[in-house]
């Protein structure tokens, strides 16, 4: 479960920049017949000012496996020239026993990016005899990442419809994101060819003509890359999209149910 988010950032890729509030949720399926959870994803824009978040909950058996998992990314920023620009990303994974709250800001005029990392609650260990106990963690550290990205993985996705009408069919691109892969924040996007297109059209169930792959490169599951097939309907919002090679149970698949916006 610890990835699934990813999933759900995925879902939701290109916004009405002139809407005022937007909500969108989906449901995500493991195979044909287990329900993982439910994610919601709202978008406020107050003149040049945006917030962007996703909030996703385990739920059924899943929910009782993970101590009620839930994890929430949440982008701050301006809107420039109609593309997101962040100027703080906050991460936030918990359950029903400890939370770790990781905060990024970004210096976009010095190319760097603080972040500070916070867990506490409750961690269980096993002591010199094996017997099982719990241990009170209270942790908080400061640093710097190692690379610079313009982007955290919310922003990018939200802008990443602007990037693709300009990549050519077959072609792998690389782009980088705070909040992705652990080391450089590297995804990649893959356009497909004609005979691809095809192949994703009986996994994707959509009329969309709009489809692509992304490698947000972290081994999921049985995936090594966490590959990711995406499909756009006219809009510009994904409508459907699938995690390959999971294992056990087939795919993990995510689907809008609900869609509104307020313009205010």
């Amino acid at each position: 479960m610890k990835k699934l988010t990813l999933l759900l950032i995925f879902l939701v890729l290109n916004l009405n920049l002139f809407a005022k509030h937007i909500e969108a949720q989906y449901d995500i399926t493991y195979g044909d017949f287990l329900d993982l959870g439910v994610a919601t994803t709202t978008l406020e824009i107050n003149k040049n000012l945006y917030k962007l978040k996703i909030e996703a909950k385990t739920t059924g058996m899943a929910k009782y496996l993970t101590n009620n998992r839930e994890e929430i990314y949440e982008s701050y920023g301006q809107v420039i020239n109609n593309q997101f620009i962040p100027s703080k990303f906050i991460k936030t994974k918990k359950d029903d026993h400890k939370k770790r709250v990781r905060t990024y800001i970004f210096n976009h005029k010095d190319k760097k990016i603080l972040l500070n990392d916070k867990r506490f609650g409750k961690i269980k260990k096993m002591d010199s005899s094996f017997n099982e106990i719990s241990i009170n963690i209270n942790k908080e550290k400061n640093s710097e990442l190692n690379y610079f990205a313009k982007d955290d993985i919310l922003s990018l996705f939200f802008n990443i419809n602007k990037k693709i009408v300009n990549y050519e069919k077959g072609k792998e691109y690389t782009l980088n994101a705070v909040g992705a892969n652990k080391t450089k924040g590297l995804i990649n996007i893959l356009m497909p060819t004609p005979e691809k297109l095809k192949q994703m059209n009986k996994v994707l169930k959509t009329n969309d003509k709009s489809k692509f792959t992304a490698f947000i490169n972290q081994k999921i599951f049985q995936s090594k890359r966490g590959e990711l097939l995406i499909s756009l309907n006219n809009n510009g919002f994904c409508s459907y999209a699938v995690l390959k090679d999971v294992l056990f149970f087939g795919d993990i698949v995510g689907k809008m149910v609900k869609f509104k916006i307020n313009k205010g």
